[in-house]
């Protein structure tokens, strides 16, 4: 039979459409009113502050704005130490380099531009001598916002002079929501705690080189001079620890596989130098869906680092926790801070330790001792381990029944807009109403896909 239906006559939401795709809708409608009615909205901090390529005497601020400004850093610290840094031009994204700190100082800075004003953060620098430290471990973020929020909320409370991310930070390299999504979670934290990134996979989008330089903009290693590195590895040093952070998705036969053994046999002679921890996305070994990365064996990678007394590899790629040692070397998987968990494949005799769980590690050095206390994302602990230099792995869980206690639920963001964002800022002064809005918007839209 023929429609009756008149063609101007008003229909609402297909069954297809969701409460999520009216939200969207409004929030765009909301965010594009502000800015129209109101210029002063127009200059917000979309990403950072965050901090940099830390060490004694050095750091990097980078932020990104908006629209087109100058920023301005002031930093101040003890001894009435105050300098003003202020960036060549006026663009979007901005990496500012600030010399001349004293090792293991706590510094404050701030970071404004336009009528926008970062709220006042502090930290501190790496030290000069052989002193104790703590850091935190994490990596596979991507896919679940409200995990990763969940983790970022833990690892805030611990106690960790910086961070070291084992990679996939985001699903997919060139996508600019996702990569907003994964600051606005992380937007209190990185102000004032250094993260050290070792490249995904996901964050490569090979043969297109995009991936590759989107994460060497963000997360970039330093020369010797300053200068940021434009190669996926580098390492750096923290009391008697130097850390190697690496491309594991490289064939490793060409340019990493010598500055590595370059690298490593330079450490074996470093003045006070007792620790080697290496950090890559694929490492040797693994219990789940992935496994070893093979060619780290077929390219003699491991008996490299084997010979050359690395301590420690911290790996991510499988969505878990394993802990082992194989070929003299100790090793941890830590995939757990938001990815979909992986079940256990096929399993490798060199695991000691596996459970399918979101998770982070908490490392405390202290001489040459080294402990660890994987958590899940409720806090509880997984089991606490710890090793002398090559002694083999000490460890022990807690009673099973607070070992396998189920965690609570992660906590959502509110609905109003005080930007309250799980992991982010609490304060407005480092976000203005636009910002809130569009950060809102791409979570929202990004979780109907």
């Amino acid at each position: 039979m023929p429609s009756h239906e008149s063609k101007t006559s008003f229909r609402g939401p297909s069954r297809g459409a969701t409460l999520r795709q009216v939200a969207c809708g409004l929030f765009v409608a909301g965010a594009a009113w502000l800015a129209w009615s109101n210029p002063a909205f127009a200059a917000s901090f979309t990403k950072g502050p965050y901090l940099q390529a830390l060490g004694q005497k050095a750091v990097t601020i980078k932020v990104e704005v908006s629209t087109p400004e100058i920023v301005t850093i002031e930093m101040t610290g003890p001894s009435e130490f105050r300098t003003t840094k202020v960036s060549e031009s006026a663009k979007k994204f901005h990496s500012v380099r600030i010399d001349g700190l004293s090792a293991g100082t706590t510094y404050n800075y701030k970071v404004t531009m336009g009528g926008a004003e970062s709220a006042p953060v502090s930290f501190t620098t790496a030290p000069a001598e052989n002193k104790p430290f703590k850091f935190v471990v994490y990596g596979d973020n991507r896919s679940d916002a409200t995990t990763h929020a969940a983790i970022v909320r833990m690892i805030e409370k611990a106690p960790a002079d910086f961070l070291l991310h084992t990679g996939d930070m985001v699903q997919t390299g060139d996508n600019e929501s996702e990569w907003q999504e994964f600051f606005s979670i992380e937007n209190k934290l990185l102000a004032s705690r250094c993260i050290f990134v070792a490249v995904g996979n996901h964050e490569l989008t090979t043969p297109d080189p995009t991936g590759q330089v989107t994460f060497l903009r963000y997360f970039a290693s330093i020369e010797d001079d300053g200068r940021e590195r434009p190669h996926l590895y580098g390492s750096f040093r923290w009391s008697n620890t130097r850390f190697f952070m690496l491309n594991a998705m490289d064939a490793w036969t060409g340019d990493e596989r010598e500055w590595l053994k370059s690298e490593l046999a330079s450490a074996m002679t470093e003045a006070g130098l007792v620790h080697r921890i290496v950090v890559m996305h694929h490492g040797p070994y693994s219990s789940g869906r992935h496994g070893g990365n093979a060619r780290l064996h077929a390219n003699g990678i491991v008996d490299i680092m084997r010979d050359n007394k690395v301590d420690l590899v911290l790996a991510g790629h499988d969505h878990l926790y394993d802990r082992g040692e194989g070929n003299g070397i100790k090793y941890i998987v830590s995939g757990g801070a938001g990815a979909p968990l992986y079940s256990r494949g096929k399993g490798t005799p060199e695991t000691q330790k596996f459970e399918s769980v979101n998770h982070y590690l908490e490392v405390s050095v202290d001489g040459d001792s080294v402990a660890i206390d994987a958590r899940r994302a409720s806090g509880s602990v997984i089991e606490h381990c710890s090793f002398k230099g090559s002694e083999k792995w000490s460890c022990n869980s807690p009673e099973e029944k607070s070992a396998t206690a189920p965690p609570p639920p992660p906590q959502r963001a509110g609905s109003s807009c005080a930007c309250a964002l799980p992991g982010g800022a609490s304060s407005t002064s480092g976000m203005q109403p636009l910002a809130c809005l569009a950060t809102l918007l791409l979570i929202a839209c990004r979780r109907q896909r």
